[in-house]
C-alpha cells in the first residue's frame, strides 16, 4: 500500500513560535524524517510514502520565501539521501525539472541514480508538483492513444496509486495533490500542525485506515 502526505502548517506553527518560515519548515522536515516515516518503514503493508512538499501553485509565494525553501532543500537533502542510501530506501522526485534551481535538480537526479536498484520503500518527493500538470505531462509522453486505458496511462505518471492520503494543518481539500492516483484513497485529515505530529497520530490513522471497509465500487 502506498501513504500520501500534504504536509501542512509549517509557517503557521513557526508564527506560533515567533519563529521563522525557515525554522517552521525544517521542523516539519524533521516530523517527516523522524515521525512519520519510521512508522511507516517498519509496517509492512507500506511500499511508499509520497511527500507534497512544494506545489506548481507554491511559486505565487513570496519570492524570498520561496527561495529560502529552494536553499533548504537543498541544506537537508545531502544529509538525508545519505540516511536514505543507508537503509536502502529508494528516491523519487515527482514534479517538474526545469523551473527549481539546477543544483537542487542535480541533488534530486543524483539521488535516484544511486537509490534506483532498491525496492523495499521508496519516498516520492513531490516537488514543483501538481496534480494536473502531472496529468498533462503525461499525455505528453504517450505517442499512441489507440489502445490507452486506466491502468496503461497510470504508467506515464510518477507517483504510484494512493491508498491513504493524510493532510495535516486543519484544511480540508487536497489541494492537487495526486488527484488521479487519490481516486479510491481513503482520506484523514487532522487539525495538528505537520510540526505537532508524532508517531502515535500516525499509528492511529494507520489503525483506522486498516479498520474501514474499502469497497472501491464493490
Amino acid at each position: 500500500m502506498n501513504f500520501g502526505l500534504i504536509a501542512d502548517g509549517n509557517r503557521r506553527w513557526a508564527k506560533d513560535k515567533n519563529l521563522s518560515l525557515k525554522e517552521g519548515h525544517f521542523n516539519g522536515f524533521l516530523t517527516i524524517r523522524n515521525e512519520i516515516f519510521p512508522v511507516l518503514e517498519k509496517d509492512p503493508d507500506f511500499k511508499s510514502l509520497s511527500i507534497y512538499g512544494f506545489s506548481t501553485e507554491n511559486w505565487k509565494r513570496n519570492p524570498l520565501e520561496v527561495k529560502n525553501l529552494m536553499n533548504l532543500f537543498k541544506e537537508i537533502f545531502d544529509g538525508w539521501i545519505s540516511e536514505l542510501i543507508e537503509k536502502k530506501v529508494r528516491f523519487v522526485h515527482a514534479g517538474r525539472k526545469d523551473r527549481i534551481p539546477k543544483s537542487l535538480a542535480e541533488k534530486l537526479k543524483k539521488a535516484e541514480e544511486l537509490s534506483q536498484k532498491f525496492n523495499r520503500f521508496t519516498i516520492y518527493l513531490c516537488l514543483d508538483y501538481g496534480g494536473r500538470d502531472e496529468i498533462l505531462r503525461g499525455f505528453e509522453k504517450i505517442e499512441n492513444t489507440k489502445n490507452l486505458n486506466e491502468k496503461t496511462f497510470s504508467d506515464f505518471l510518477e507517483v504510484p496509486e494512493l491508498d491513504i492520503v493524510v493532510r495535516s494543518g486543519g484544511e480540508n481539500r487536497i489541494s492537487n495533490f495526486c488527484i488521479w492516483q487519490a481516486a479510491y484513497a481513503e482520506f484523514f485529515f487532522t487539525k495538528k500542525l505537520l510540526p505537532n505530529l508524532k508517531k502515535k497520530d500516525i499509528q492511529k490513522i494507520l489503525e483506522q485506515f486498516k479498520n474501514r471497509n474499502r469497497r472501491i465500487g464493490k
